[in-house]
């Protein structure tokens, strides 16, 4: 059986109100995003999926990872969602619509402000017809970008006012800020500008976002979300997990090559950490 999937603003305004925050986990196959979605059946919290290209391509396009997240939607009770992340051309976002995705993320942060803005506000216009919800992004996150110095790495984050600008001239659902996070693993150690993050949200009033959530520390994570943080994308430490999973598992003694016994350990271990970030993220309401 398969299920609608659905658009993802009106579950981070409610999350902005109350002050949670759902983890936007990569989706890459049924069995594994299955493995995630029966831990937010058992908080009764929205299923949301992040999926990039690399992970499309794995799954064989467009279709066949709105396939999955329909049928897995359709094994749950809660609402499911699944974001385009990080698509960069509105072609490539036009398609991702036309194939059943009702939330999707536009990131032209690497273009000047004023090109930001109309190639988000291009992409608003055409997801808003199609009732879909529109993710845009200002500043930039370090990826191969980790020897910035503090204040080169400060200057790619998100300016507030250039934030309220933003929000305002595009209309977009929801914002993805650039606090210090990283996209990947980090390479020194973390500084998250909660200050920054502070100003932002009293110029911006849509929910909004952050990035590179794996090895993020955890209480500045929770902190994040006292300020309007309602999304945090976690992919690498997912991958991580079912890496060392299926490792481990082939190292015991006996062990046999069945599907069962090489990849059920690593499901179970994405629902042990799957349940952590969520009692994490959304404690101030479970």
């Amino acid at each position: 059986m398969t299920k609608d999937l659905m658009p993802l603003t009106e579950y981070l305004v409610d999350a902005r109100k109350r002050k949670y925050a759902l983890g936007g986990y990569c989706l890459w196959s049924y069995a594994y995003g299955m493995a995630i979605a029966e831990v937010s059946q058992k908080f009764n919290l929205p299923m949301l999926y992040i999926i990039g290209d690399a992970e499309i391509k794995f799954m064989g396009g467009l279709s066949n990872a709105v396939a999955a997240a329909k049928t897995i939607a359709g094994n749950v009770d809660v609402p499911v969602i699944l974001h385009a992340d990080h698509f960069r051309d509105y072609e490539s976002i036009c398609r991702a619509i036309d194939a059943g995705f009702k939330s999707v993320m536009i990131d032209a942060s690497a273009y000047p402000l004023e090109e930001n803005i109309e190639r988000t506000a291009k992409v608003v216009e055409y997801a808003h017809k199609a009732g879909v919800s529109v993710e845009g992004e200002l500043g930039r996150i370090a990826g191969n970008e980790q020897h910035l110095s503090l204040s080169e790495e400060e200057s790619m984050q998100t300016d507030p006012d250039e934030a309220a600008r933003f929000v305002k001239e595009t209309g977009i659902d929801i914002l993805a800020t650039c606090i210090g996070t990283v996209h990947g693993a980090y390479r020194f150690p973390p500084k998250i500008n909660i200050s920054r993050l502070q100003k932002i949200s009293e110029k911006v009033s849509i929910p909004l976002v952050m990035h590179g959530g794996s090895g993020t520390p955890e209480d500045k994570m929770a902190e994040a979300v006292n300020y309007g943080i309602t999304k945090i994308n976690i992919a690498t430490d997912l991958v991580t997990t079912v890496g060392k999973a299926i490792s481990k598992v082939q190292l015991q003694d006996g062990f046999n090559y069945t599907v069962a016994n090489l990849y059920a350990p690593a499901c179970a271990d994405l629902a042990v950490y799957a349940e952590h970030k969520m009692r994490l993220l959304a404690k101030n309401i479970l």
